[in-house]
């Protein structure tokens, strides 16, 4: 384990320390969640948010909220278990509860540092759905002013569009049912602020010795600062000029949103999407390409995104005369007269199967927050419903009754105990479809 140090003044750091004055406005948007969720791996820029944040609750005791700090072992290095088990030392003696999230699994041979990203985001919205019967949840990360100058010129130099270059946003949903956000208070705060608050402080942190590595990336712009600042591409510029595209990127997301109120977009409680093809085909290609996208997301399960170059090929595919059907990230999308759907693929690999005990939630195939209730009388396996039992189902249905796609049916959420079928929550409405109060499936959308 690479030691944690204290370092009051050396350096020869200049930067001011934040100090108690600036904390109100720094968390300000952190005061409308009910549960916190600190991500902090142990470096200078998270344990001085969570020392931060910590500060800033103390400020308001009479507020009730749940504070928690997480840590993820991405397994990637000898000694990480240990530093996450460190982290989890300090967040507790200074009251704050922490709790262990693993990337267990393969890992792999290429895209590690981009592929280690999305499985903390992952391992962390997970976490904060979990939660979500408290209230608002908030993930909060430490990404500062330096790290987003960083991410606008990573980005750049790959030839991203608009969604790349507006950076990393101060907020933002994760997952679209509005119950937990991505928060980053201290984007226009300079890292060197906060490992002087650290020295000042004479609080430990861990320095992570892949930042001295030369084959990272962001490790050899951040040994270029200097010069790129004689440049005059400082980070607080270039952190400006992300911050301007965000503002254009937002108000094309609101025009999605209209075209999706246009087009009649419904997603039946995550059995499927339908939308009007008319309007959507009339809209601009940027607003086809960001809804589908969207819904891709939403129903494809998949870990990574789909790649922006063959979301791109649908739409143009989708538009044409004689398309009929697609698959891309996970989902099948298709054609019937002018309705458009979407939903997940059943064939590419297994979905995946979980057991719950009473009073459990986890989150199934990255589309459902499964529940199950204390008063439960035992475990249930979740697992998708399968052709077979979805055919057992039709075959029972009464006559007339309204069913999704055979295809989607198949993927949807069902609760068994053994091989006895107690809820496929998603067709609830339905008659004669098993039924239990005590399981639930919630659509993350």
């Amino acid at each position: 384990m690479p030691a944690a140090r204290r370092v009051p003044g050396e350096g020869g750091n200049s930067a001011e320390p934040v100090g108690a004055a600036e904390l109100e406005e720094l968390f300000a948007p952190l005061a409308p969640f009910s549960v916190l969720i600190l991500a902090v791996s142990g470096g200078a820029d998270s344990i001085a948010m969570m020392h931060l944040v910590a500060r800033w609750r103390a400020l308001h005791p009479d507020q009730q909220r749940t504070l928690l700090v997480a840590t993820v072992d991405h397994g990637l290095r000898g000694g990480s278990r240990a530093e996450a088990e460190w982290v989890a030392r300090e967040a507790r003696a200074i009251g704050l509860a922490h709790e262990l999230l693993i990337w267990a699994g393969a890992k792999p041979s290429a895209g590690l540092q981009e592929a280690a990203r999305d499985a903390r985001y992952q391992l962390l919205a997970e976490l904060g759905w979990r939660h979500a019967g408290s209230g608002p949840v908030a993930i909060v990360t430490a990404h500062t002013e330096d790290d987003q100058a960083e991410t606008f010129l990573m980005r750049l130099a790959r030839g991203s569009g608009l969604d790349g270059l507006t950076g990393m946003s101060e907020q933002r949903l994760m997952g679209r049912e509005g119950t937990c956000r991505l928060l980053r208070p201290l984007l226009r705060i300079p890292r060197a602020r906060l490992v002087s608050t650290l020295e000042t402080g004479g609080i430990a942190w861990i320095e992570d010795p892949s930042n001295d590595c030369d084959r990272f990336e962001r490790v050899r712009l951040r040994k270029a600062q200097r010069l790129l600042e004689e440049l005059g591409l400082t980070n607080a510029m270039i952190a400006l000029s992300a911050k301007r595209l965000e503002r254009a990127r937002s108000a094309l997301e609101t025009a999605v949103c209209k075209l999706e109120a246009a087009a009649g977009l419904d997603v039946h409680g995550g059995i499927f999407a339908s939308f009007d093809a008319r309007p959507f085909n009339a809209a601009p290609q940027e607003l086809r390409v960001r809804l589908v996208a969207r819904l891709i997301a939403a129903f494809g399960g998949q870990e990574t995104p789909a790649r922006l170059a063959k979301l791109e090929s649908l739409v143009v595919r989708m538009s044409a005369p004689g398309f009929a059907a697609a698959t891309v990230g996970g989902c099948i999308v298709t054609r019937h007269a002018e309705e458009f759907c979407v939903f997940r693929e059943p064939g590419r690999a297994c979905l995946p199967v979980v057991e719950l005990a009473p009073g459990e939630t986890a989150v199934w195939d990255r589309r459902f927050r499964v529940s199950t209730s204390h008063e439960l009388s035992g475990p249930v396996v979740v697992r998708a419903l399968g052709s077979q039992g979805f055919a057992k189902l039709r075959q029972q249905l009464e006559r007339g009754s309204a069913l999704p796609p055979a295809r989607a049916g198949a993927t949807l959420a069902s609760f068994w105990r053994r091989d006895q079928l107690l809820a496929v929550p998603a067709l609830a409405g339905l008659p004669q479809v098993p039924a239990d109060r005590l399981c639930s499936a919630e659509f993350m959308w």
